[in-house]
């Protein structure tokens, strides 16, 4: 037995097995597996060594795109090189889980900093006697040849 994201390099495949109706993804780190489990597939193994998920028979279409789509722009966010099968991409499940990703970020940077006990000191004002530099290099200094 062998998986898809062994065979391509991956940490994460997300597709349909052929042949059937079934939606499956696997992936070898433990991490990844929370991930997939809180997307709605359930665990499946064949002991020793194999680990698979696989979604929930009598899901409809648009269930399981959502999910896989949801499941891999999650890995994706934390980091792994997670791919999901075209015929399984759902655009608005896309959107959601962007602007879900997006606020859990702004709301994980508001938590993680403390207020400041005293007074905040106003910004700097930029040094006008000094000749600007140019914020953004020149194309030329990156392409030199």
């Amino acid at each position: 037995m062998s998986f898809l994201h062994e065979e391509y390099g991956t940490d994460a495949e997300i597709y349909r097995k052929p042949f059937s109706t079934e939606v499956i993804a696997d992936c070898g780190d433990p991490s990844a597996h929370e991930v997939l489990a809180a997307c709605g597939f359930v665990k499946q193994t064949v002991p020793p060594h194999y680990i698979w998920h696989q979604l929930p028979e009598g899901l409809s279409e648009e269930e399981q795109k959502r999910s896989a789509t949801r499941a891999a722009c999650l890995l994706r966010a934390q980091g792994f090189d997670a791919n999901v099968a075209e015929d399984l991409v759902s655009e608005e499940a896309v959107a959601a889980v962007r602007e879900e990703v997006r606020r859990r970020r702004i709301s994980g940077a508001a938590t993680s900093s403390s207020p400041t006990a005293g007074p905040v000191a106003p910004a700097a004002r930029p040094d006008t006697t000094a000749p600007a530099s140019p914020a953004v290099p020149s194309a030329s200094a990156h392409h030199s040849r």
